[in-house]
């Protein structure tokens, strides 16, 4: 079986896609285990297992030391057991504590664009409560505050109808917004920018204000009713 190629480590800035691609050749050599198990003992019926164990342990180590660049190479090479050396490694560059993921969710905002970078906002934000181990309701609702209006209504007015898990029905209301085609200036007004966001030539962002009607009115309410039609099955 050919194995994919992996760019060696040099630093912590490839760390993450260093370490996924050294696990997934590990895994397809079948030698991982050594480095989340405990070595076996070598007594009695044990030896052939011990034995394995061993070989096991040098591939993996060979692997390892394989993807290191030629100047983190002598730094490691030390480590006679694999999973010493993985141990060393993480201790080096996986510095993100459970704390610092869970400021970096708290301090993501989104930024006003396109539907489809919205969707990709939501992925990188979910997946910074999943590295700080956030509930997943938690983070639905953090997030609830920080979307767009028209899909933070949604979710709110579908968490009480849909048989969904909070993530799954944030994904599914900001999708069907972002299908509907809507432009980036109208996914990102608010309630306070129907209000007050109009031209000088008396043409509101919907378009002319029309006599005798209460366009205030009928701008909050609207991304009420988008929210209600977003709960509608596709």
């Amino acid at each position: 079986m050919a194995l994919v190629p992996i760019k060696q480590l040099d630093g912590p800035g490839g760390y993450l896609r260093w370490k996924e691609s050294v696990l997934l050749r590990l895994h397809t050599l079948g030698v991982a285990r050594v480095l989340f198990e405990d070595r076996p003992a070598g007594d009695g019926g044990d030896a052939a297992a011990a034995k394995k164990w061993a070989r096991d342990d040098a591939v993996c180590r060979g692997h390892v030391l394989a993807s290191l660049s030629d100047r983190l190479l002598p730094d490691y090479a030390r480590f006679a057991a694999a999973a010493d050396l993985w141990r060393a490694l993480a201790r080096t560059y996986d510095v993100e504590t459970r704390s610092a993921w869970r400021d970096r969710f708290h301090s993501f905002e989104f930024d006003e664009g396109a539907g489809d970078a919205l969707l990709e906002q939501i992925a990188h934000a979910e997946a910074l409560g999943a590295a700080a181990r956030l509930p997943d309701d938690y983070v639905a609702d953090e997030l609830c505050g920080k979307l767009p209006e028209i899909v933070g209504h949604g979710v709110l007015a579908g968490s009480q109808t849909e048989n969904e898990t909070a993530m799954n029905l944030v994904w599914d209301v900001a999708r069907r917004v972002v299908a509907s085609g809507i432009e980036p200036e109208r996914l990102w007004k608010t309630a306070a920018m129907s209000d007050d966001d109009y031209q000088d030539d008396g043409f509101y962002i919907d378009g002319p204000k029309r006599p005798e009607q209460n366009t205030g009115r009928r701008n909050r309410a609207e991304p009420e009713l988008v929210a209600r039609s977003c709960r509608r099955k596709v």
